[in-house]
Order: C-alpha cells, then sequence, then structure tokens
C-alpha cells in the first residue's frame, strides 16, 4: 500500500537511490532535475501500475490502488483515497473541487474533494476478463462553453466509449440517469480509431470518420494540435495524421516510444501550426537495450533532432500535462539498495520536475549539493570553470575540517581531508586563493599546518620573477604567518595545537592581549616568550594605557626570582625607549609592589622588596641604534627626577637601610616604622629592642656602639637623649609602684656613659674627589651664561670670537649639552618653540652631520624641504660604496619610515660586507615589525649572519664576554620573524662544537620541517647527557629572555627520560626533585611510581604518590601505610 507521502522542495533527500546524478545524460541541452514527492510502500511490488497528470486545478498521482491527490504545485496534500481494484483513470473539475475515479472493476466514483465523501458511484460496464486489461481506457472532462457550471465528459472503455452531456454538478444524478447508452454501441468493429462529432439534432454523438485496423493495429494516446493529430499505436510507433481527412502526414517507424508528450514554447495550443511546428518538442519515453532501464527523451520537431536523454527506471511514466509548459514531470519507481529485495521491485515512487537550465545553474547546483566528482565531470563536458569546482570542493573540505578533531580515533578521517586538500589545492592555478585557503583552514596538526604554509610560500616564490623584487601581498602573509606559528610552538607548544586556536591566535591582532592574558595566569615564561617574539609589532604603537594593562595583569604567584631578571632585561629598557613618560607609572607600581612583598613574602623581607625597587635603577641601559636614536636620552632625562621616580629611590635607600639594620645590627624594624625614624630614633629603637637589662652593654658594644660610630652620632649625648626619652614614655604610663623594667633599663644605660669631660673622637671623613671636580664645573659659571652661551653656539654659522665657520657637529654638540644643563622652560624660552620642535632641530642637524663628515653640501633648509624618498636613493646611488654613508641611509630610512625593498636589499647587502655586525644586529630588530621587507632575500641572509659570526669567532672555554654572545645569538634566533628560513642545524652544530648542547636544542625545537626536526631531536637526545642540559638551562637560560622558551626545552627532556624510563639518569641528583614534578604536573607518574617502588625504596613511592594525590585534589590518608598506598595507586583507586 502506497501509503508514506513526503513532499519535498529539492531533491537532497540525503537517500543516494533517489538521485539521478549516476545516471547517463546526454544532449546539447540542459534540464535540472528536482524531486517533488516521494511515496513509499511497506510492500516492494514487482510492477506497479502508475500514472499522473497535471491540471490547473491539482496533480493527481495513481499507483495501483490509490489515488493521491495533490495542489498544482505539490506543496500540499488535498486527498489520499484507496480502492478495492487497480484505478484505471482519473479526472478532475469544478476547480479541484471533485474527482472522478474509474477502477478496474467498472465502478466509476464522483467524489467530492473537500468533505472526502463519495457522491456518486456507477459501474458504466462490466470488468474485462483479462484482469492485466484496463477497463477504462480515457477519461476526458472538459467545460461546456454554452452552459456556464455545466461539463461533458468522455469516457473510453476497452469495448467502447460513453459520452455524458449536460453534466451539471449540482444535479449529477439526473444527469447520469438521462444518459444515452445507446451510443456505447456506436464505433465496433474492425476499427483503430475513428472521429466523432456531436449532432445536435440526436442529442448524441455521429462517427465523422475512421480508421481501418489494417492500417494501424490500434491507439494507445492522441494529441491534437490545432489540424495535427499525433498518434501512438499499440505497437509503440508514433505517427502524425491530419485530423480531417485521418491521413498519415508522417510516422517515426524506427523509434520505440512508449509514452509521448508535446510541449512548446507558444503561449497556447491554437498558435502552432505545420509551419511553425519547430516550436514544438517531443518528449518520449522510449525502449532501452537495457530491459531494466527506459530513456526519457527531448526531440525537436520536425527534424526530431535529440535535445536532451536522461536514463530512467523500467517502471516510469510520463506525467500528463498541457502543451504550453515548459516543464516536464516523471513519475518513476525506484528500489532501494537491500540485498533482499528483488533487482525489479520497487518500494519507493518519486515525482520529478525537468526544467530547462543554464549549464552554469545546474553547475551551482550539483556544487551546492556537493557533488564534485559529476561536477568536474560536468564542467568540462560544457567548457565551464572547472577551478571553481575545485575551489567549492576545498571549501566544503575546509568546513568539515574546522568540524574535525584530533582523537585517535578520527585519524584516518581527518587525514583523508587533507589529503583530499592537498590534491585539490595542486589542481587550482589562483595562486591567491591557495595562499588564503592555507592561512585559513584550520588544519588539524602543528606538522599539518607548517606544510601547508611551506607549501604556499614555495608556490609564491617559484612565481616570483628572481631578478626583479616585486612586493608581494600573498608572501607577506605567509611569512608573517609562519612567524606567528613558530611564536605558537615556542609558547604553548604542538601538544596545545588545534585548528580553531591556532586560527585564533594567527587572526589576533592585538600581540599584548595574548601576553596580557599568560600573566594573569601566572604562565610568566610563555609571556616572556611572546614578548620577545612579539616586542617589534607593537613597539611603535605601545603607550602608557597599555604599559598600566601590563602591569595590571601580573598575578601574584609570579615568582620574583622571574620576574626580576625579565624587567630589568627587558621591560624596563623597553618602556624607557618607547613610551619614557611610562616610567612614571613604572616607578610607582614597582614601588607598591615592593612594600606588598612584605605581608605577602614575609619570610624573604626585606631582600626581596630591595630586589624588585631597585632594578629600575640597575635596568639595561637602552639599547640605542644610532643616529637616529641618539636623542632618545632627551625624554629619558625629563623623567630621571619625578615625585614617583624619587619616591621609589627613597624607597631603595631604605631598604638598603633596613636590610642593613636586620642583618648588620640585628634590629628588626616594619618599613612603615622605619620611615618614621631617623639615625638617632634608631638607636633608640634599637635600645628598645633589648629585653634584659643585664644585655645592653653588650649589645651597645657589638651593635649599637657601631651603628653610631658609622653614622657619625655623639655617642654620650645619644645616650642622655635615650634616658630622657624612656623618662617621656614610661614614667607617666607605670600604672604599679613596682612596675620598675624601664628604670631597670634606663640605669643600665646610665651605666655605660663614660666620663663627660673625655673628649669625643673625630672621624674626617674622605671626600669624593669625582663630585667635588663635576660640582666645580658645573658652579663655575651661572646656569643662565651657560645656556645663552650653548644656545648660540647651537644656532649660529659663526662663533662670537671670529669669523671660523661651525659646523653642524659643533652645533649638535652644544644643543646636547644644552639640554643636559638646562630644564624644559629655560630650552623653550631660548628658542620661543615649544621642547618637541627643538628635538625635531637636534635630530636634523645631528643628520646634518654626517652629511657634513661625507663631504655633501646641503643646508638645513633643503633638509627639510627636500622629499626624504628621493634624497635617500640619491645619496645611496652615489655614495653606495662608503660605510658611514650606508649606515647614514640606514638611520634616514628608518626615521622616515622608507621601506622600498630594492634600497633594503642593498644596505642588508653592505651591511653585511662592511662587516657591521652589531649595529646591523640592531637594525633586523627594528625592521622587523615591517612585514613587508621579510620577502627581501638578504633580510634571512643577514639574520644568518648576525647569529652565526659571534659563534665563529668564540672558542672553548667560553669566557664571560663570549658566553653572553652566544646567549644573545641564542635571543636572535628566537627573536628572527624568518627562523624557517635560517639554517638551524648549522647554528646548532655550532653551539654543540662550544660545548652548549642546550642552546643547540633550541636551536633544533626551532626548525620548520616536522619530520627533519623529530629526527633531528631524537638523534641529538641520544647522544646528550641531560644533566648537562637541564644545568645550562639552569645557569644560563632560567632569567632573561631566553627564560620564555627554557621550559619548552626543560619539559622535552623531561619528557624524553619519562618515556624512555630512563629515570636512573636523574636519580641521584638535584634534578630528581624537578622530574616528579613534571611527571605530576603532566599526570605520568605511573613509571617514575615502579621505579621508585623497585630500584630505589617503597617508602620514595608512596611519598611521591601521596603528594601527586594531594596534587589532584584526592589527599590520602595520613596514616595509610606505604605498601597499601602503592597498592590502591596500582588498582587505580588512588
Amino acid at each position: 500500500m502506497w501509503n508514506d507521502i513526503e513532499l519535498l522542495t529539492n531533491d537532497d533527500t540525503g537517500s543516494g537511490y533517489l538521485s539521478v546524478g549516476s545516471r547517463k545524460e546526454h544532449g546539447t541541452a540542459l534540464y535540472q532535475v528536482d524531486l517533488l514527492v516521494k511515496i513509499s510502500s511497506e510492500k516492494a511490488s514487482l510492477n506497479p501500475k502508475i500514472q499522473a497528470c497535471s491540471l490547473s486545478d491539482g496533480f493527481i498521482i495513481v499507483a495501483d490502488q490509490s489515488v493521491i491527490l495533490l495542489d498544482s504545485i505539490c506543496r500540499s496534500l488535498q486527498l489520499h483515497l484507496v480502492f478495492d481494484t487497480e484505478v484505471d483513470v482519473v479526472g478532475l473539475c469544478q476547480e479541484g473541487k471533485f474527482l472522478l475515479v474509474g477502477e478496474r472493476s467498472g465502478n466509476l466514483h464522483l467524489i467530492h474533494v473537500t468533505s472526502k465523501q463519495t457522491l456518486l458511484t456507477n459501474a458504466f460496464v462490466q470488468k474485462a476478463n483479462d484482469e492485466n486489461r484496463r477497463t477504462y481506457q480515457n477519461l476526458v472532462i472538459e467545460k461546456d462553453g454554452s452552459n456556464e457550471g455545466t461539463y461533458y465528459m468522455l469516457l473510453l472503455t476497452y469495448s467502447g466509449f460513453f459520452c455524458i452531456t449536460n453534466l451539471q454538478l449540482l444535479k449529477i444524478q439526473q444527469a447520469i440517469e438521462n444518459v444515452d447508452f445507446s451510443t456505447a454501441k456506436k464505433g465496433t468493429g474492425n476499427c483503430a480509431f475513428s472521429k466523432w462529432e456531436p449532432d445536435s439534432s440526436k442529442k448524441g454523438m455521429t462517427v465523422k470518420n475512421l480508421i481501418d485496423a489494417e492500417i494501424i493495429k490500434g491507439a494507445k494516446k492522441f494529441q491534437l494540435i490545432d489540424n495535427l493529430l499525433f498518434v501512438l499505436d499499440t505497437d509503440n510507433v508514433l505517427s502524425l495524421w491530419d485530423i480531417y481527412t485521418l491521413t498519415p502526414v508522417w510516422n517515426w517507424p524506427s523509434l520505440h516510444v512508449e509514452e509521448f508528450l508535446l510541449t512548446t514554447e507558444a503561449d497556447s495550443p491554437s498558435s502552432v501550426t505545420w509551419q511553425g511546428i519547430t516550436n514544438l518538442k517531443l518528449i518520449a519515453l522510449t525502449a532501452s537495450a537495457n530491459k531494466k532501464m527506459k530513456n526519457l527523451m527531448v526531440y525537436s520537431l520536425p527534424t526530431m533532432e535529440i535535445l536532451y536523454s536522461l536514463e530512467v527506471s523500467s517502471v516510469s511514466s510520463l506525467v500528463q500535462t498541457g502543451i504550453s509548459t515548459d516543464t516536464i514531470y516523471l513519475l518513476e519507481g525506484v528500489c532501494k539498495n537491500d540485498p533482499k529485495l528483488s533487482e525489479d521491485s520497487v518500494s519507493v515512487l518519486v515525482l520529478r520536475c525537468l526544467t530547462e537550465a543554464l549549464p552554469e545553474n545546474r553547475l551551482s547546483r550539483l556544487l551546492h549539493k556537493h557533488r564534485f566528482a559529476e561536477a568536474e565531470s560536468f564542467a568540462i563536458q560544457f567548457g565551464l570553470d572547472v577551478e571553481l569546482v575545485y575551489k567549492v570542493k576545498s571549501n566544503h573540505i575546509l568546513e568539515k575540517l574546522a568540524l574535525s578533531s584530533v582523537d585517535a580515533s578520527e585519524q584516518t578521517e581527518w587525514q583523508q581531508l587533507v589529503d583530499d586538500a592537498k590534491e585539490n589545492l595542486h589542481k587550482i592555478q589562483d595562486d591567491e586563493f591557495v595562499v588564503n585557503y592555507c592561512l585559513k583552514a584550520q588544519w588539524i596538526t602543528y606538522e599539518t599546518t607548517q606544510e601547508m604554509l611551506n607549501y604556499a610560500k614555495t608556490r609564491l616564490l617559484k612565481k616570483e620573477d628572481k631578478t626583479a623584487l616585486i612586493y608581494s601581498d600573498g608572501l607577506k602573509e605567509v611569512l608573517r604567518a609562519h612567524a606567528k606559528l613558530t611564536t605558537f610552538y615556542g609558547a604553548f607548544g604542538p601538544e596545545k595545537f588545534s585548528g580553531s586556536s591556532w586560527i585564533e591566535f594567527l587572526n589576533n591582532e592585538d600581540d599584548l592581549k595574548d601576553i596580557f592574558l599568560q600573566l594573569k595566569e601566572g604562565n610568566l615564561v610563555c609571556a616572556q616568550y611572546l614578548w620577545l617574539r612579539h616586542r617589534a609589532n607593537f613597539e611603535s604603537r605601545f603607550d602608557v594605557k597599555m604599559l598600566e594593562s601590563l602591569l595590571n595583569s601580573m598575578s601574584a604567584s609570579v615568582s620574583l626570582q622571574k620576574l626580576c631578571p625579565w624587567f630589568k632585561n627587558d621591560v624596563i629598557p623597553f618602556v624607557r625607549r618607547t613610551v619614557p613618560e611610562g616610567q612614571i607609572i613604572l616607578a610607582k607600581w614597582l614601588e607598591q609592589a615592593a612594600r606588598n612583598l612584605e605581608l605577602t613574602d614575609k619570610a624573604n623581607w626585606p631582600e626581596n622588596g630591595l630586589q624588585l625597587a631597585e632594578i629600575f635603577f640597575t635596568a639595561e641601559k637602552t639599547d640605542e641604534l644610532g643616529l637616529a636614536s641618539s636623542w632618545h636620552w632627551i625624554s629619558l632625562k625629563d623623567y630621571q627626577n619625578t615625585e614617583e621616580v624619587c619616591q621609589l629611590r627613597t624607597l631603595v635607600n631604605n631598604l638598603r637601610e633596613l636590610i642593613t639594620l636586620h642583618r648588620k645590627y640585628n634590629c628588626k624594624l616594619a618599613l612603615s616604622d622605619f620611615e618614621k625614624e631617623n639615625t638617632t630614633t634608631i638607636v633608640f629603637r634599637m635600645f628598645d629592642k633589648v629585653l634584659a637589662p643585664e644585655l645592653i652593654p653588650s649589645i651597645l658594644e657589638k651593635f649599637i656602639r657601631v651603628y653610631m660610630r658609622e653614622h657619625d652620632l655623639q655617642e654620650e649625648e645619644l645616650l642622655l637623649l635615650y634616658i630622657e626619652d624612656l623618662l617621656n614614655r614610661c614614667s607617666s604610663k607605670s600604672t604599679s609602684l613596682f612596675e620598675t623594667a624601664w628604670e631597670a633599663k634606663a640605669m643600665a644605660v646610665i651605666a655605660c656613659l663614660s666620663d663627660t669631660d673625655k673628649p669625643s673622637e673625630l672621624f674626617e671623613l674622605q671626600e669624593d674627589e669625582a663630585l667635588r671636580r663635576v660640582q666645580y664645573l658645573l658652579l663655575s659659571r651661572p646656569i643662565d651664561y651657560s645656556s645663552r652661551m650653548l644656545f648660540v653656539f647651537a644656532t649660529s654659522t659663526t662663533t662670537t670670537l671670529g669669523m671660523h665657520q661651525l659646523t653642524f657637529a659643533h652645533r649638535t654638540r652644544a644643543l646636547q649639552c644644552l639640554f643636559y644643563l638646562a630644564d624644559k622652560e629655560t630650552i623653550e624660552s631660548l628658542f620661543k618653540k615649544p621642547i618637541e620642535e627643538v628635538k625635531s632641530y637636534l635630530r636634523c642637524i645631528t643628520f646634518l652631520a654626517s652629511f657634513e663628515t661625507l663631504n655633501i653640501p646641503i643646508t638645513y633648509e633643503l633638509f627639510c624641504s627636500s622629499p626624504k624618498e628621493g634624497m635617500i636613493k640619491g645619496l645611496w646611488k652615489n655614495h653606495s660604496h662608503e660605510s658611514m654613508a650606508v649606515r647614514l641611509v640606514t638611520e634616514l630610512c628608518l626615521e622616515y619610515k622608507i621601506y622600498d625593498l630594492q634600497l633594503w636589499n642593498g644596505l642588508l647587502q653592505k651591511l653585511l660586507g662592511f662587516n657591521m655586525i652589531p649595529y646591523l644586529r640592531k637594525v633586523l630588530k627594528a625592521i622587523s615589525s615591517i612585514h613587508s621587507l621579510w620577502q627581501v632575500p638578504y633580510f634571512s641572509k643577514a639574520w644568518q649572519r648576525v647569529i652565526q659570526i659571534p659563534l665563529l669567532s668564540a672558542s672553548c672555554p667560553l669566557s664571560p664576554d663570549q658566553l653572553s654572545d652566544c646567549s644573545e645569538s641564542l635571543i636572535a634566533v628566537l627573536e628572527c620573524p624568518v627562523s624557517g628560513d635560517l639554517d638551524l642545524i648549522g647554528v646548532a652544530r655550532q653551539y654543540i662544537q662550544l660545548e652548549l648542547p642546550a642552546f643547540a636544542l633550541a636551536c633544533l625545537m626551532l626548525m620548520p620541517h616536522s619530520e627533519k626536526r623529530h629526527q633531528q631531536i631524537k638523534n641529538f637526545l641520544g647522544s646528550c647527557d641531560p644533566q648537562v642540559i637541564l644545568k645550562q638551562l639552569e645557569e644560563h637560560m632560567n632569567t632573561g629572555q631566553l627564560a620564555g622558551f627554557s621550559h619548552q626545552i626543560r619539559s622535552l627532556i623531561l619528557n624524553n627520560i619519562i618515556n624512555k624510563k630512563e629515570f636512573g639518569i636523574l636519580a641521584k641528583t638535584k634534578y630528581f626533585q624537578m622530574l616528579k614534578m613534571h611527571a605530576m604536573n603532566t599526570n605520568n607518574i605511573t613509571e617514575l611510581v615502579n621505579y621508585l617502588a623497585n630500584d630505589l625504596s617503597l617508602d620514595e613511592a608512596s611519598v611521591l604518590i601521596t603528594e601527586y594525590s594531594k596534587h589532584c585534589g584526592k589527599p590520602v590518608p595520613p596514616d595509610t601505610a606505604p605498601c597499601e598506598i602503592l597498592k590502591m595507586f596500582l588498582s587505580g583507586l588512588s
């Protein structure tokens, strides 16, 4: 029973057996095939009897005994009926309100659609003896134009036909009773088909013409077009007849037609004539050599040229439609892919809609349904853009990759996606698309991401013209992504890599946001590494607000031992260089943070407070690049004596004295108390701290007297003052006559007084000769006189003493001295300009002094007004052979932001040629934020030389300076934005020769190619001593700029030991505790527990399990025996 009806909006049902995509399709025309309705049966049928017709009032589908009525667009179900016998004919009238159904049994039913009631059932004829023969052959219902609301019906049976006129639906019963049944006998005999006309005089039908059966055996279907009658006979031969004479005009005996339809592009059938038959299309359902299939053919008339063909099921039927439609409907039986069912069985009926379409539209729909193989062959067949297919398929893979995970269970699936993506990209010629794809795809693993970025880079480099440097946005973005990937690897490691996290990291333009997040989470080493890698990117835009955010992000859990070196060596010099006014905020933050340590880390107080506070003054000097930054000290000077800096300096001095007081004089005071005291009152507090009066003489001799001498205090006078202070403080507070403790202390102090007539000792303090000389020079002339004199030298072309010409070098030195001696207000009053304009003047004359040295005549006015790029290129063209000119061009390019690729390629080449390595290192750091310069060939070469030359000049044993140079080279490797282009294996070999295996391993870990990197690291770990590496990490890489990456190396070494179960290497060393902590943090202690239990002691194994359980929040009961702890752990209960 066909009772499961599903109305569909398109043929994207997800059921492969409903698709026509795999069938043979030919022709010059193209049809879009859509699926409108799916009808299923509980049981499969071997040969279902199906038919359908499309009317203006509705759509009728017949399948065996079932009749399904839909609306005209097949979007809603109107009626579903099941009859006792198979249904032969159906019809619809009165705007779809009445349905006529003729059964094989001979019954004809008139059904009211809205109420679903059968109004009339009548048997016009008896059922045919042959059960396979249809009782009713055809049913035609048409409106009678002479009387509104009246219909006439022609009913063709196996033995004749009935003509029912005056069919009024309101009086349907009376109309049926008045039918003249005698007409049913007319037309019998040896006749194939005949022409009938209404006879008004007899109120019936009269035979006007007929065709004998000797001409054609019988007719199955007619289609009348004006005077042309298309006839399909019982031999499946289609012929064309003249309707008036019933003479044959044409036939197609070679075409085995089972069903046919005619369609035209004309508005109505009446407009079609013999001359206009070219507007007709013949749709035929023909037999196929494969009995299981039929062919749906579309022909153009009268040439019978095949426009389109589609292979369809053997159980198929054309839906009867009007001639003026441009849509073909096909009712088709489909067999499910079920091995239990016969190949000829049908379990699903589908109604398909075929609409003529453009190839582009068909391709678009195929791509929309992700039928890429079919779309590729289709695009090739019709000459369409086949690359579009590859692009859409690539994007589809992209979506799937975003939903995949790195789970081992899904590895085969996502690896296949990656392989498909690679194969697809090879077919695409559009480099921009390929590059964007490699950048945007959420590749599952770090290695795959690196591989695809290398592929994009290699592809772009192959396209580039090696003879001329051309700016490439694509190459710039790929290099930027490479640098970001290296940063991700160093900061988080490959184990934390995922497609989504990588894309988020790549697209994050706010590099500081990641740093702040890591600092808030207490992950200082990761934040340090991110800072080192991204510093060049945000240096130019770093401001006070960013500095505040950085300081506010500092977690209280961050180790002071790691924080101080980072601030001292990196953050503070960076702030002084980029945002000098930030020193005020930095000083204030350091002061408060140092004070807080008295409460948060009391065990290490006050040394920890001093360690943090003094880094502001002990930090490395600002890394000056050259001329372009030679005036930065002016800005620094403006903030050296601010209130906040002075307060921090005072705090540092107080903490130093407090430490001395604590350690040397055994007098512990709180900082707040100490700051209220002076040297005199501190002596009082030292006496107060003495608990027993009898101890006062020894304490005075051992501590207090030493303090008084070092601070030039008069002992006798001070002792008397203390006694007076003691009397004032204690006597008024006594509440008992017997409270004499303070009196005893006072008497003990009095006993320490000596003869008042004894002269006091005088100590001569040696004066600071250097300070005296500086004071003499500064005070030899009034500051206003010195300022005016320096102003004259800085702005005049001649001296006041004669006609000697002042050089720009003289003026530069004079103005620098003026800035050092005078304050901002004095300088502005002399120049009558804002201080920034005076600084700009200093920059210009500094450059002009270099021009002067090169004997290049140029005035201040000409320099200021000249276009800087043209001036720089002219200087480069004429003086590129001079090292000083090369340096000047570099400074000018940096100052005025000239980043021409050809110019910079030459500059880097010359700086290498002149062996200006220290200066080149600074230049490379300065241009690291200019991504367009990364594609300059000498950019990576310059980085390679800067890294390797200090290593080549060093030898074992390393001196402190050489060790510092080696560290700087490794920092350069970490800073290099194109580290993937470096010969890191060569650098690693040099570190090995210098007996620095930890540094060598760091280089190997940064290698870009995953397979080669894994192999090199594996070989290296097999030949190195882990203790040596851990020792070097502790001694040389635990603080400062290398600390951010050292944890990755340490984790690699410790993981390798755990994986190889070589715990004995560290068993009796100080690093064994580090190994235990690492195993606990990585939840990988099982093998270590086994080792401890079997090779060392059960107690140590139980201690480790106890610590790990506490670490996991599941503490072991305190009285549990070691053997029980081990047993619980091994059984998985701990």
